[in-house]
């Protein structure tokens, strides 16, 4: 990357680092996905229980291979799993030392933006494991909330719902902007039918309990 530029983002991660700290976050910066990786094995004790959200930026990190292969990993979403054990082992998982996923955008105001098709992602991070950690490409920083909104619309939505095969609006057409996509109106949808809509949403303004949530920003373009 161009030295100036470079050195523009470093200022946004500088700034994005901050604003989550000072919510009561706790953060930390590492240059590569090689160093991430790293950083989530020193965090997670030998014998801890584990369990995953869906993330494209956790495979491309090698930490999904980790985790199902030296931690007690929950995989409440294998393959074949019925409704019922589905349901069974989802409900350990709320009870794990550990749950790790991304985020869709983290703000440089210190929130952190999700974006859910069942919700079950995101209520795992709103409670239940005992910690959290989040491991976030340097991609998916945003200036505030609306660019966080805009950012799921026209990147991640269309681009999960693709990789997922789902049957919406953003995967038909590339995006997810209404007409009606303003100010007044950040969280409007477009043609999705209930069944298939994907935009149940969480925005995780600060934390009540401090260290509960480690965010790892990752100095390289990494999930949607």
């Amino acid at each position: 990357m161009d030295a100036n530029l470079a050195r523009i983002r470093h200022m946004s991660v500088k700034r994005t680092l901050k604003a989550l700290e000072d919510r009561h976050f706790d953060v930390a910066y590492v240059e590569d996905r090689n160093e991430a990786l790293k950083l989530v094995r020193s965090l997670i004790p030998a014998g801890s229980t584990t369990s995953t959200g869906g993330s494209v930026t956790l495979l491309q990190c090698g930490i999904m291979d980790y985790l199902k292969e030296e931690t007690a990993y929950i995989d409440w979403r294998a393959p074949g799993l019925g409704e019922d054990e589905s349901r069974r082992l989802m409900g350990q998982a709320y009870a794990a030392d550990f749950f790790l996923c991304s985020a869709n955008a983290l703000t440089e105001h210190g929130e952190v933006y999700q974006v859910d098709g069942q919700s079950n992602r995101i209520s795992f991070l709103a409670h239940g494991p005992r910690k959290v950690i989040m491991v976030v490409g340097i991609n998916k920083i945003v200036p505030h909330l609306r660019a966080a909104v805009e950012r799921v619309k026209r990147v991640a939505a269309p681009a999960n719902t693709v990789r997922l095969c789902r049957d919406t609006w953003c995967q038909k057409n590339g995006k997810c902007v209404s007409p009606s996509f303003d100010d007044d109106d950040l969280m409007c949808h477009a043609d999705c039918g209930d069944e298939t809509i994907c935009c149940n949403t969480l925005v995780m303004r600060t934390q009540r309990t401090r260290g509960r949530v480690t965010l790892i920003i990752v100095g390289e373009e990494l999930g949607y």
